[in-house]
């Protein structure tokens, strides 16, 4: 029986293969089947100990790449503002308590760096989508956090 390591980094080596695929322009809609094959394969490395945190921020940056990339086909999982929302569901901190520890971002506990830099990691995906939400407050709140971004960790 493989160690639960092995069977988490198997997982990891498929989400990466499928979302090389998913990169690809050559492949056209096809991007869309490989990127779910990634995402199937991010939810078993997550089950073996890959952590939530790293997953979700590759799910988020595949999402956004295939919504720049290619044209609606009105799958929500496609959705800027659907993956707006998905994005600020998975911050681990509040707008104000994020914008207040960034001031002083070098000097606070290592754990609260770690939660400033989960959140740049999150939101790096809405960079280059932001201005496709069309939703309100969620484009509001997404540009507020988009503003912090350069001052976090």
């Amino acid at each position: 029986m493989a160690a639960a390591g092995d069977v988490r980094n198997h997982w990891i080596a498929a989400y990466q293969l499928n979302q090389l695929h998913a990169q690809l322009p050559e492949q056209g809609e096809g991007r869309r089947v490989f990127a779910r094959l990634a995402f199937f394969a991010l939810d078993s490395a997550e089950k073996a100990g890959y952590p939530k945190q790293d997953a979700d921020a590759v799910r988020f940056n595949l999402r956004a790449l295939l919504i720049r990339e290619l044209p609606s086909d009105g799958d929500p999982l496609w959705d800027p503002d659907v993956l707006g929302a998905d994005v600020l569901a998975a911050l681990p901190l509040a707008l104000l308590e994020a914008q207040a520890w960034s001031t002083d971002w070098a000097t606070r506990p290592r754990v609260e760096i770690l939660a400033l830099r989960t959140c740049k990691n999150l939101l790096g995906s809405m960079r280059t989508i932001a201005d496709r939400v069309t939703g309100e407050p969620l484009r509001t709140q997404l540009d507020q956090w988009l503003e912090l971004w350069p001052r976090l960790p």
